[in-house]
């Protein structure tokens, strides 16, 4: 099994694991085990500060919502008049508590999908994929893609933006950003549709930049993730799997070992991901040419330059590169 497959079952573990109760103790160890995941195993280059920006508005926001829409539970922390739309009501501890077991489990879920953009290169996705869902798993890989392709975007147009004297200002500089983004997001599109249909796309099986590289450690990882799979789906059956419920009266959570279990199997499976290979941070960038001495020379020259005479031996390949740089 590959680094990718491997971890594309894990992922699918841990979101089945947060997403199977809703109690919070499972939920907040995949957590804690997706993040010590993204921060010892994410590809260089990828920021987990958007990501944990984003979650804990999301956590706030699920909070505040459930606490001030739910009025049910017995602890009653202050009651809002009635002619209040929506929030007119008891608002309790009971409501706030669910609402953050429901937040943990966004925020388990999540954190544990962000690694399929964040820890694994989309293409050895789609070479983990099977046959015959290769189309759909190049789909996914430009979809985990796009986020962190925007971003950079943005990134970069904002830095040349703010060097030209641009600073933000209401809507009118939102608009300033977001047009450029939104022409490179479109540009990045029709060149990644031409790319594919000039390689080919859809007329064959797919080939494979590089080799797949399986380990013991990754064949590990993904089959104890599926065993994690199958011991839910036989507590489920079983019945065995247990709940916590808030309502009427804020309880302790139970922790059942029907859940608590394979969380911490995930979490400790999540340390022995590997990290990826040296050759998968270095695809795409183009290995260095020889050109002899005296063709960086040229190159500095610009396009269209002659090499100089005693440049030496490299001078016609520097003034090649100096038309390449040009184009």
């Amino acid at each position: 099994m590959s680094r990718a497959g491997a971890l594309g079952a894990w992922v699918l573990a841990a979101i089945s694991v947060a997403t199977a109760d809703v109690d919070p103790l499972p939920r907040a160890v995949v957590l804690a085990g997706a993040w010590v995941l993204l921060a010892r195993r994410r590809l260089p280059g990828r920021r987990l500060r958007p990501l944990g920006i984003g979650l804990v508005v999301a956590a706030l926001s699920a909070v505040a919502i459930n606490g001030l829409l739910v009025h049910t539970g017995a602890n009653v922390l202050v009651s809002m008049p009635a002619w209040l739309p929506g929030i007119g009501g008891p608002i309790t501890l009971e409501a706030f508590a669910d609402g953050g077991g429901v937040a943990l489990g966004l925020a388990a879920a999540v954190s544990a999908a962000a690694a399929l953009s964040l820890v694994v290169d989309p293409a050895d996705l789609v070479d983990a994929l099977p046959g015959p869902l290769a189309r759909t798993g190049v789909v996914l890989g430009a979809a985990l893609n796009l986020v962190p392709t925007v971003a950079a975007s943005a990134r970069t147009i904002s830095e040349a933006q703010r060097t030209r004297g641009w600073r933000p200002r209401g809507a009118r500089g939102l608009a300033d950003l977001v047009v450029p983004v939104l022409l490179d997001t479109i540009e990045r599109s029709v060149t990644l549709a031409e790319s594919m249909q000039s390689r080919g796309f859809g007329a064959g099986r797919r080939t494979s930049a590089r080799a797949v590289v399986s380990r013991r450690a990754d064949l590990l990882v993904g089959i104890g993730a599926l065993g994690v799979i199958a011991g839910l789906v036989a507590g489920h059956l079983s019945g065995a799997s247990g709940s916590w419920d808030p309502y009427p009266t804020l309880t302790v959570p139970s922790g059942s070992p029907a859940l608590l279990v394979p969380a911490v199997a995930l979490a400790v499976l999540g340390w022995w991901v590997t990290p990826a290979p040296a050759e998968a941070s270095a695809l795409g960038t183009p290995a260095p040419v020889a050109l002899g001495p005296g063709a960086a020379a040229v190159v500095a020259l610009g396009p269209g330059a002659a090499a100089p005479e005693g440049l030496g031996p490299g001078a016609a390949a520097g003034e090649a590169a100096g038309e390449a740089v040009g184009e």
